[in-house]
């Protein structure tokens, strides 16, 4: 009976184990790659050169984004022309959700792919720009009011500078059409010089504690 007893138990403690081992759920690309192991976060002032309504027009912007595994990022961006009194060109601004994918962050150069789903405007001379009779500058402008839906696609080539920063340049088509489908003055493309500053592996420490419930010898 007692020899009966002890088998019981040491079955029911395989069956246990086992149990335990298989309760996390198993998948086609193994356990690794699913976790997220590490976070970060970057800033990515940048200044462009672009098309807006047929002409170039230098462009600077800012993005902030957050990073998971080192690969992909998520964040915003809000781009505009650079200001220039003198210049009676039209102007215009644009940003929205920004979402980057890296394949290999870990390489001195590497690639990486931009994609800013957003929203922009453009505004133009509003027929005075000078002093007024008081000596007082005016520059008035009208704004287009419909908007325009943005959807900006790029590449990047980066180079890892430091542990913290990196410097890319990158190319990307703008393409910017009104409530009507019409595509707008925002849409053409445009070239940029940027960097990067931020933590991109601050690595995640999980503490996996292991249980063992010891078997009483029976003797």
């Amino acid at each position: 009976m007692m020899k009966f007893k002890s088998l019981l138990i040491c079955m029911f403690g395989l069956v246990s184990i086992n149990v335990k081992a298989q309760s996390e759920m198993q998948t086609l690309f193994g356990k690794s790659k699913n976790k997220i192991q590490s976070v970060g976060f970057y800033i990515a002032p940048e200044l462009s050169y672009g098309q807006l309504s047929g002409t170039f027009a230098p462009i600077a912007g800012n993005s902030f984004m957050l990073t998971v595994n080192k690969k992909f990022a998520i964040g915003a961006s809000v781009l505009g022309t650079v200001r220039d009194r003198n210049s009676t060109t039209t102007r215009g601004h644009f940003g929205g959700l920004k979402m980057e994918y890296t394949p290999k962050p870990d390489a001195l150069v590497h690639v990486s792919f931009p994609l800013l789903i957003g929203a922009g405007s453009m505004s133009n001379n509003y027929g005075f720009e000078g002093f007024d009779r008081r000596g007082r500058y005016d520059n008035r402008f009208e704004i287009d009011r419909n908007g325009s839906f943005v959807l900006q696609p790029g590449v990047n080539v980066e180079a890892n500078m430091f542990k913290y920063a990196k410097v890319f340049l990158g190319a990307n088509y703008r393409l910017a059409a009104n409530k009507s489908g019409y595509y707008t003055d925002l849409s053409g493309f445009s070239s940029s010089l940027g960097l990067k500053f931020g933590v991109f592996d601050y690595k995640l420490k999980k503490k996996i504690k292991e249980t063992v419930e010891p078997v009483e010898e029976v003797k």
